[in-house]
């Protein structure tokens, strides 16, 4: 298998399939070609207050287990897979609604509520700014079918920060692209720039093929020669309320000495955070600047913290929430 699928697809494009929507509102294409209304008001930006009670209104009984197949990436003879791409690169909406009824990858996740706390050594500016505290949510989910300790996880994380007064500000962490094996996912450093991993399932192989075909030609329409799959930009944080921003370029999220590892076979059970310290997970911020000789060599510094001190296993949080996804400019 090509690296260029591994780096692509299980990285480029958490948010999918929540992708139904122009790039100032949401909308959701049927088979039958009509649209439905938007989600949230054009041009408006909802609060976390709202974000966080809409993805805590409709927890599961049971955890459900989606399965992400090329049988949904086509309907009706449309390509919703490429569809839903593109859209990911241009939305910035914080819900949308799923003709497709699921997610097309990372379809299984767990959501929290937590707060996003900049320390006093941070040499950046915007959301990095020392002293800087706002709230967010996250969603951890893994790429393929597999949740359980037996099966290879691909783990990721999309954070979603709330600033004063501006659209949330978007971005994601990843362990490796092909995913892996472990005990705890709470254990696997995540990165903007993720290692490639393992192969998918051979079970799984013609879906990663096709995702692989369609994820890259969304992305070369919105990055062009700066296409980069296995990259995912964190700039943008930086340039939030401030003229002149000083940004790193790699982010690395990691569990606190503080944070015990948990027992669970399934991801979404692991990550409960019932199962903590005063019902909190800590994820120590690390950030570093640009070297020629690529990640494995960064000099990184402690930034920050980033809390979830609140957890839902949802349909919101597995079917309606998104993250806007930032291209590479």
């Amino acid at each position: 298998m090509k690296n260029s699928f591994t780096l692509w697809c299980f990285f480029i494009l958490f948010s999918l399939p929540l992708m139904t929507k122009g790039s100032q509102q949401t909308h959701v294409q049927h088979s039958n070609g009509e649209d439905e209304k938007p989600l949230q008001p054009r041009l408006s930006a909802l609060r976390f207050s709202e974000v966080k009670k809409r993805v805590f209104s409709d927890p599961y009984p049971f955890f459900p287990h989606y399965k992400v197949s090329k049988k949904l990436f086509d309907q009706a003879g449309e390509n919703l897979l490429l569809r839903h791409a593109k859209r990911t690169l241009t939305s910035k909406a914080d819900f949308v609604e799923l003709a497709s009824g699921q997610k097309l990858l990372q379809a299984n996740g767990i959501c929290f509520a937590g707060t996003w706390e900049m320390g006093e050594n941070s040499p950046y500016t915007g959301l990095y700014e020392k002293r800087v505290r706002i709230p967010a949510i996250v969603r951890a989910s893994v790429s393929l079918n597999g949740t359980t300790q037996s099966e290879k996880r691909a783990f990721a994380i999309a954070v979603k920060l709330f600033p004063s007064n501006q659209h949330s500000v978007n971005f994601f962490l990843m362990h490796s692209l092909g995913g892996t094996r472990t005990k705890h996912v709470l254990s696997l450093p995540l990165t903007n720039e993720p290692q490639l991993g393992e192969l998918p399932p051979f079970s799984q192989l013609l879906t990663a093929y096709r995702l692989e075909q369609d994820l890259e030609s969304a992305d070369k329409m919105f990055s062009g020669d700066k296409a980069n799959a296995r990259f995912r930009p964190v700039s943008h944080l930086a340039d939030i309320n401030t003229e002149s921003s000083i940004s790193p370029y790699w982010l690395r999220a990691t569990a606190s000495s503080q944070t015990p590892l948990v027992d669970k076979d399934d991801f979404r059970e692991e990550l409960n955070v019932a199962h903590y310290p005063n019902r909190e997970i800590v994820l120590d911020i690390h950030a570093a600047p640009f070297n020629a000789n690529g990640a494995d060599n960064a000099v990184w510094q402690d930034i920050g913290r980033l809390k979830l001190t609140e957890s839902v296993v949802s349909l919101t949080c597995d079917t309606r929430l998104h993250f806007a996804h930032p291209i590479i400019h």
